[in-house]
């Protein structure tokens, strides 16, 4: 804890009167109950920020300490939720709520020590260590609030700009904007008033609504970690392409020609993170099958390089723009997710006609898969959901899902779509959620193919490099099966095709026999595109003719 002078003069009716009763009463919380004891917290801060009769310093000090208590019940939830998103799941919205109701009160509660320190005639704080560490409390406190709002793909809550901006102002107007401080014990980063606030306001402008629920955090933890390399201006500049008013709080918006300068303008870019991002990618390719603990060892190398990736081209001088004519329409489709589902319901080549497989493999690959390898689409048990498409584009569609269903999506989510009486069916990738006032999920999906073929990869063993030895080694080695889906490039051709692996199927420069029917040829994986829940989106190159 921060040391803070203590002046009593009286003491306020409230439990926690002072700083060793609120520890006493914490002391009490459960154990073994990470959401109820969070739940207690937030109330003891709602009672703690209304209740009158406390000195400022006071009431400062016992906020920290119910912070500092219910930090880590708030990362142990916060992981649990990242597990399971889901945005119509009962579960997950009850602990979305616990965690957002937390940094919401929190904020308010930080936002009463500004406002009393700013009232006061006399003031007892210690002006020089302790307000910037609480306005870096209070703009964490905010972050992490908008964070789970993108989470959850609400609205920003107006509160939040309005927070972010009178804290700014306040630390700006008493010289500490810039102020190095360390925001929590034990913590070995040091972070400003104004790095908080660029850390939150650089996370909405890269395009969250297109990330995952866990993308967004290892995003947020990016860029605090890059945010020394963000610009803040008071004035334009090239490489600050957003900016927002102080005086008038709202979402930052992009720096266009329009733009009438005033004094409460502030300007911000990350242009010059962009190299340092570009680096940690080259590191991550080339070590991506050993652990990597950069931005928490709880996220995969994979994952983490996607999310990099994102960030690379939204923190750029070029950010991508949508600008596809939407044609509004009302029709419903089918809809299926899974990886191994949509693998068994797309085209399939069949592995009765493979060259060089025996009837040992073949019959491992059918238990392997618990599919018929020659079977028709109806003989594959799957189940649908019915959705409501409302608008399309050359290379997406937009849609409503019931709430009956979609328990399972999330940004990044692969799924099967077959409209009406059609018997093909196409894969998309969900690439924008939004809930609306009203509970209603909106849905972003990006079509990644109307014609995949869903094929077997033999992976090459020692000794069958060469193309003369597959014909005469079949029966000499162990091979290992794994399926993919190739996904043809715009012109509907294979030669620029990408492919869809299960998740763990990606190694740089692996290479594979693809098995083509009565023909085949091999590839080597260059580079992973995404990565989802269960599949991972590759490119790779063709190494020779097809052959028998």
């Amino acid at each position: 804890m921060f040391s803070i002078p203590k002046i009593f003069e009286g003491k306020p009716d409230h439990p926690m009167f002072d700083v060793k009763e609120a520890g006493r009463l914490l002391a009490e919380l459960p154990k073994d109950n990470a959401f109820k004891t969070l739940e207690e917290i937030t109330s003891w801060l709602d009672s703690v920020k209304d209740a009158p009769g406390f000195r400022p310093e006071v009431r400062a000090e016992i906020t920290m300490l119910l912070d500092e208590t219910g930090q880590p019940l708030y990362a142990e939830l916060l992981h649990l939720y990242l597990g399971a998103p889901h945005l119509q799941d009962f579960k997950g919205m009850h602990l979305w709520q616990g965690l957002h109701g937390f940094m919401k009160t929190l904020a308010e509660a930080y936002s009463v020590c500004v406002h009393e320190y700013q009232q006061a005639e006399k003031k007892s704080f210690d002006h020089k260590e302790l307000m910037p560490v609480i306005c870096v409390r209070l703009l964490r406190a905010v972050a992490e609030q908008m964070k789970l709002e993108m989470m959850h793909y609400v609205d920003i809550e107006q509160s939040v700009w309005d927070r972010l901006c009178s804290c700014y102002n306040f630390a700006e107007a008493n010289q500490f904007a810039e102020s190095m401080v360390f925001a929590y014990p034990k913590q070995v980063i040091h972070i400003s008033p104004q790095r908080e606030l660029l850390r939150a306001m650089m996370l909405y402008e890269s395009s969250p609504g297109t990330l995952a629920p866990d993308q967004i955090e290892v995003g947020f933890r990016i860029a605090g970690r890059m945010v020394s390399f963000f610009d803040f201006k008071d004035a334009p500049d090239p490489d600050c392409a957003y900016c927002f008013d102080l005086a008038k709080p709202d979402a930052p918006r992009r720096v266009d020609g329009d733009i009438q300068i005033t004094p409460t303008l502030r300007f911000f870019g990350a242009v010059k993170a962009v190299p340092k991002v570009t680096d940690i990618i080259a590191q991550h390719e080339h070590g991506l099958i050993q652990k990597e603990q950069r931005f928490g060892s709880e996220f995969t190398p994979a994952g983490k390089l996607t999310v990099l990736k994102h960030l690379q081209i939204y923190w750029g001088k070029d950010q991508p723009h949508r600008h596809q004519e939407r044609r509004g329409i009302n029709t419903a489709i089918d809809v299926v997710h899974s990886f191994r589902t949509i693998s068994k319901l797309v085209a399939r080549m069949d592995i009765d006609n493979a060259v060089n497989i025996s009837e040992k493999d073949a019959a491992a690959l059918k238990e392997r898969s618990d599919i018929n390898l020659a079977a028709d689409n109806d003989e594959v048990d799957y189940s649908t959901e019915n959705w409501t498409v409302t608008d399309v584009s050359v290379d997406g569609i937009g849609g409503m899902i019931p709430n009956n269903g979609g328990a399972w999506v999330k940004i990044g989510d692969l799924c099967g779509l077959k409209a009406g009486n059609n018997s093909v069916w196409w894969i998309g990738m969900i690439r924008r959620l939004h809930t609306d006032p009203k509970g209603t999920v909106h849905v972003g999906i990006e079509m990644l193919a109307k014609k995949p073929l869903s094929v077997w990869l033999r992976t090459l063993g020692k000794g069958t490099e060469k193309v003369s030895n597959w014909e005469t080694s079949s029966s000499s080695f162990e091979y290992d099966y794994l399926s993919a889906i190739l996904l043809p490039d715009a012109s509907n051709s294979y030669v620029n095709a990408t492919m869809l692996m299960e998740s763990g199927g990606y190694v740089p420069e692996t290479i594979y026999e693809v098995m083509l029917g009565e023909k085949s040829r091999d590839i080597k994986l260059t580079d992973l595109l995404a990565e989802g829940e269960d599949y991972e989106q590759v490119s790779f190159q063709w190494l020779n003719a097809a052959h028998t």
